[in-house]
């Protein structure tokens, strides 16, 4: 009696398990769909008419869009764009704050000299949103983070990220030039006080 009990516990449990990864599947495409709807639907209203057409325009193209605050509104009401996000859980090995031996200003942000080798970590996660170069800065790169601030980073020799990638705080963004980092903070494209981030 109990081994035949045992047998169907674990029919049971199996059964369960499927239904759950199907579920999971199913509502990804649920979510899937509603997302190309969406899409389709602006596009078409875009075109038919010029008064949303002009709306897009502005909001996106005009003003700065906060890629990252999208990003974590649509994963708090749509989800994860990946459904299986656990496989590509990573696990964080460099875990340090920004050090650095002496800060000046520099035109609109500031300087910062660093030891030599130092792997620059993020200031706080976000979004790449430019990886390139700058007139004054060199090899730039720009996060955008949750709270709408960007900070560059720039005057870098090398980079480990690239654009759209989504950083952690900490993570390492490259190395930096003669261990001189240029670095500048704005929101909606207006300068901050660097001691609103750096601490």
């Amino acid at each position: 009696m109990k081994k035949i009990y045992g047998v169907q516990s674990r029919i049971k449990k199996k059964k369960l398990k499927q239904e759950s990864k199907t579920n999971k599947f199913n509502f990804f495409l649920v979510k899937f769909f509603i997302v190309i709807l969406l899409f389709g639907l602006l596009s078409v209203s875009a075109q038919k008419d010029i008064n949303i057409k002009n709306i897009i325009y502005n909001k996106i193209y005009k003003n700065n869009f906060s890629f990252a605050y999208f990003k974590n509104i649509y994963n708090k009401y749509i989800g994860n764009i990946i459904p299986f996000q656990n496989i590509f859980k990573e696990n964080k090995v460099f875990n340090e704050k920004l050090e650095y031996k002496n800060l000046s200003k520099y035109n609109k942000g500031v300087k910062l000299t660093l030891n030599d080798n130092y792997p620059i970590p993020i200031i706080k996660g976000g979004i790449v949103i430019f990886v390139g170069t700058k007139e004054d800065l060199g090899k730039t790169v720009i996060i955008q983070g949750m709270d709408g601030i960007d900070i560059w980073y720039g005057n870098l020799s090398n980079t480990n990220v690239k654009l759209y990638d989504y950083v952690d705080e900490n993570a390492i963004v490259g190395e930096a030039k003669n261990n001189e980092l240029y670095m500048l903070f704005q929101k909606d494209g207006v300068e901050i006080d660097y001691n609103k981030v750096l601490k």
